[in-house]
């Protein structure tokens, strides 16, 4: 006890069921641990906000907000690296809102800093919200809430059984002492072994897992209390001979004791062979091995130790000595079964075939069936499976890794075809992947939409062409006029020559210089009256306005010479325009058509893009360069590519239930799906590998399926070789396990129907067969050799085999069904656990067990009846001396 470790601990860090790493699930994980984006290695939590069927209101929708808000701010508290909620855009607002609009999911990526229970218990404190209801959920939380549920089934387990085994005792021996001693070993064997098994697992990694502490203590103190039964019952008959304390102690070792040592032997190498085997769980039950091994040292030490110290003392207040009585139900069934052996083998069959026959081998790998509805991760479980699709809570993911940079436009095609291809198959409810990040193809990615917008742009360019076109041509240009103007200006150039001329002309007869002269002489004759200062004014203005003409004229003179020149260049300009335009509109009407033969064929591309544009190959994907780069598009790369751009996610979420067959078979068919479609591409040689709950329960089942056959053979095989030996018969082991293999699959059939009709579970769960076989097989061997024993220690060597199997199933009849009643309350003990698991099992071990008591005194000696009776006679020395098995039998009841 001193150097036991933290169990609880060490089960929640080393007891989760481990699947090798070639299966693809853990592939995946593997891939995912590599992710990036700071969400590599992470758990995926889900918060569950519902109003339950009415929809959430605008002031909860409020509250909801801040506690997101909450959770965005406090990340480096809860350790969350990525927070995914509804407000953050329309995809998500799709995803993670209900239809009805009554619940909303926020999922977590968080970090592994702290355990599982922690990480819970304070996003739960975290999550709750004012108006709402609030659930955590996820399938790392869940797979905790089983851990936490089974260590206190495990307890109640422990008080159950060690009360009912105390109250066994003491009706079995009238004794207060012996029921205690029995515990009190039991009870050392059980805390020796565990802290050996735990310290195995804390230094070198020994197999465990939720079961092996629970499947320790049902075992150990079940069949430890059968053993003490057989061995006080024995040191009751020694002393009852007349022996004393320590004579009947060494005789009751010597006797009860092989018998022990054979039984434990046989249970040892039972529960060895799981050693052997490759899946976790199975290999998690070899702890009980190491739980039988301590119990046989224990049990032939210190009970012999009480037994020679005490003597009859150890059955106060009891002072009989009276033996354990014959069994009459062993010896009725018996002596009938070998006085009509056919008949008792046809009865043992008509009864237990039918429910053979009707056990149809489906199970349940759901984790949640384990957990009780009042489990606050299953409640939110449930609330999402019932307002979202089946696959929401638990989403299959396909990886697919390549050894170059994915985000390009080739590749990316390539894989929203892929998409497409996924879509497609039966049961997939969405796919959301880089290329469609909403779950639905992103229209302006694909040649549809870009054609459409294309023939649209070329439609109105048809149209502005046809206008210029037409511009063009009616553009005529009218150059009369221009005509008209240079005959114009040519006559008037003409006409102001010919007035310079005629003024010219008129002007010969004297100058302006001259008239002034001649007109001051005039006036000098005419003003002799005036005086000299009047006629030097006059003069002097008569000269001036002499002078003013002189100059006007010589300025008209230019100016109509400039007119002149210059109108003759205005009609000369005029004619070359008119010739100019001329040419020009010839041209235009060349361009004109030149234009109209473009748009023809424009016509004819846009009618092309179309017809394109209709049929299949519109539908295919193509990303822009500048879209690939841009912000937006960056947000999708960031979620689903790894932060190296090699690696791909898509996330499916199926329409069933992530936990049925059905749902594991598709998700299996995924991985062959995606291969097949990547050949050809450049991803041809990339990994595809499937994740997620579904995957990863597939796996569970392919490898518990395997491993379970071949475990089983191990163990039968290793108990059949060692019940040989202790026979001494070929013959007898193989009845031995004929008749346990039919007990087995009678009570699968009868556990079946049981859970369907009482505990509304229709099928078994995925563990409950093979817990279920390896105690039906390791128990009812432990019977069957009580039974072999004690043929074989038959003094009166006399009888006939049939006789003397008889006499056996009489004395030890009474041994096994008080081992089988203490046996059965042991497992009953489980029932109160919760976990469908433990009451599947013990379920079907107390039918297995019940089944047993009734089969081992009706099927072993009628065959023992039919095979070794025929070559028995009991006065002949041939007895001694046949060749075979039946002399070998023969010598071993001797």
């Amino acid at each position: 006890m001193v150097m036991l470790p933290n169990v609880s601990q060490l089960i929640a860090d080393k007891g989760e069921t481990k699947i090798p790493s070639s299966a693809q699930s853990q592939v995946a994980d593997t891939i995912q641990s590599h992710w990036g984006h700071k969400i590599g290695n992470t758990r995926q939590v889900v918060v569950v906000f519902n109003n339950g069927d009415k929809k959430i209101t605008s002031s909860q929708q409020a509250a909801i907000d801040r506690t997101i808000d909450d959770f965005n701010s406090d990340k480096k508290d809860f350790d969350i690296k990525k927070v995914t909620s509804p407000n953050q855009n329309s995809i998500t607002k799709k995803q993670l809102i209900s239809k009805d609009k009554t619940t909303e999911l926020v999922q977590l990526d968080v970090g592994k800093r702290d355990s599982v229970d922690k990480m819970n218990k304070d996003i739960t404190k975290a999550a709750k919200t004012d108006g709402v209801k609030t659930y955590v959920t996820g399938s790392d939380i869940l797979n905790d809430d089983f851990r936490i549920v089974t260590e206190q089934g495990l307890k109640k387990t422990e008080l159950i059984t060690v009360v009912f085994i105390l109250i066994v005792l003491i009706i079995v021996f009238r004794s207060l002492i012996v029921p205690f001693i029995s515990l009190l070993s039991v009870g050392v064997s059980y805390l020796v072994s565990q802290s050996i098994v735990m310290n195995l697992v804390d230094q070198f990694n020994f197999p465990i897992s939720n079961f092996t502490q629970i499947f320790m203590v049902v075992v150990l103190f079940g069949i430890g209390t059968d053993y003490n039964i057989l061995l006080f019952n024995e040191f009751k008959n020694q002393l009852s001979q007349g022996k004393d304390k320590v004579e009947a102690t060494i005789a009751a070792r010597k006797t009860a004791g092989r018998t022990i040592l054979y039984s434990g032997t046989s249970l040892l190498i039972g529960f060895s062979a799981l050693g052997l085997a490759k899946f976790s769980i199975y290999r998690s039950a070899v702890g009980v091995a190491v739980g039988v091994a301590v119990l046989l040292l224990v049990l032939l030490t210190l009970n012999p130790f009480f037994m020679s110290t005490l003597g009859q003392r150890i059955f106060w207040p009891s002072k009989s000595l009276k033996g354990e009585s014959k069994s009459r139900t062993w010896t009725f069934l018996a002596k009938h079964s070998v006085a009509h052996p056919i008949i008792a083998l046809l009865i043992a069959l008509v009864a237990t075939v039918p429910f053979v026959l009707n056990y149809n081998n489906q199970l349940d790998y759901d984790n949640v069936v384990e957990l009780n509805s009042g489990i606050s991760a299953k409640k939110g479980f449930e609330v999402v499976q019932d307002h979202f699709s089946k696959g929401t809570a638990e989403p299959t993911t396909i990886y697919i890794k390549s050894d170059h940079k994915l985000d390009n436009e080739k590749d990316l095609k390539e894989i929203d075809r892929i998409t497409k291809q996924v879509q497609q198959e039966k049961g997939i409810d969405s796919v959301n992947t880089v290329t469609q990040p909403g779950g639905v193809p992103l229209k302006q990615l694909y040649l549809s939409d870009q054609l459409n917008t294309l023939t649209g742009n070329v439609n109105t360019m048809q149209k502005g062409l046809k206008k210029v076109s037409k511009g063009m041509k009616s553009s005529d240009f009218n150059t009369t006029p221009l005509s008209d103007i240079g005959t114009s200006t040519q006559s008037i150039a003409s006409q102001l020559m010919a007035i310079q001329q005629s003024y010219q002309a008129a002007g010969t007869s004297a100058t302006p210089a001259q008239m002034v002269g001649q007109l001051n002489q005039q006036l000098t004759a005419a003003g002799q009256g005036l005086n000299g200062i009047q006629q030097s004014a006059l003069t002097s203005a008569v000269t001036q306005v002499a002078a003013q003409q002189q100059q006007t004229a010589s300025g008209m003179q230019s100016s109509l010479e400039g007119v002149a020149s210059d109108t003759k260049n205005i009609g000369t300009n005029a004619k070359l325009l008119q010739t100019e335009l001329e040419q020009m509109q010839t041209k235009l009407m060349a361009a004109g058509n030149g234009i109209d033969t473009v748009n023809d064929g424009l016509g004819q591309t846009n009618q092309y893009l179309k017809g394109l544009q209709k049929s299949a190959a519109s539908d295919t994907f193509y990303i822009p360069n500048n879209v690939l780069k841009s912000q937006t598009f960056k947000t999708s790369t960031d979620t689903y590519m790894s932060s190296d751009k090699k690696a791909v996610k898509m996330i499916v979420v199926l329409k069933t239930d992530p936990s049925t067959e059905t749902s594991m078979n598709r998700a299996a068919n995924l991985q062959q799906v995606v291969k097949d479609n990547l050949k050809g591409t450049d991803m041809k040689d990339a990994t595809v590998a499937v994740g997620g709950q579904t995957s990863n329960l597939n796996d569970t089942k392919n490898i518990a399926t395997s491993d379970f056959l071949r475990t089983a053979i191990i163990m039968i095989v290793g108990i059949t070789l060692a019940l040989m030996l202790i026979s001494h018969s070929l013959l007898q082991p193989v009845y031995v396990m004929v008749m346990l293999l039919l007990t087995y699959f009678t009570s699968l059939g009868l556990t079946e129907l049981i859970s369907g009709k009482v505990l509304n579970q229709d099928t078994l769960t995925w563990n409950t067969p093979f817990f279920t076989f390896i105690m039906l097989i390791a128990l009812g061997v432990d019977y069957s050799i009580f039974l072999i024993m004690q043929y074989r220690n038959n003094p009166d060597h006399t009888l006939f085999p049939s006789q003397r199997i008889v006499q056996a199933a009489g004395i030890i009849g009474s041994v096994v069904i008080s081992a089988v009643v203490i046996l059965g309350g042991t497992f009953a003990a489980l029932m109160p656990s919760g976990v469908m698991t433990l009451i599947q099992v013990a379920v079907g071990v107390i039918l297995g067990l019940v089944i047993l008591v009734i089969a081992i005194p009706i099927v072993f000696p009628a065959l023992i009846k039919l095979t070794y009776e025929p070559f028995h006679m009991p006065w002949s020395k041939s007895s001694k001396t046949n060749s075979g098995d039946q002399t070998r039998t023969a010598r071993s009841s001797k």
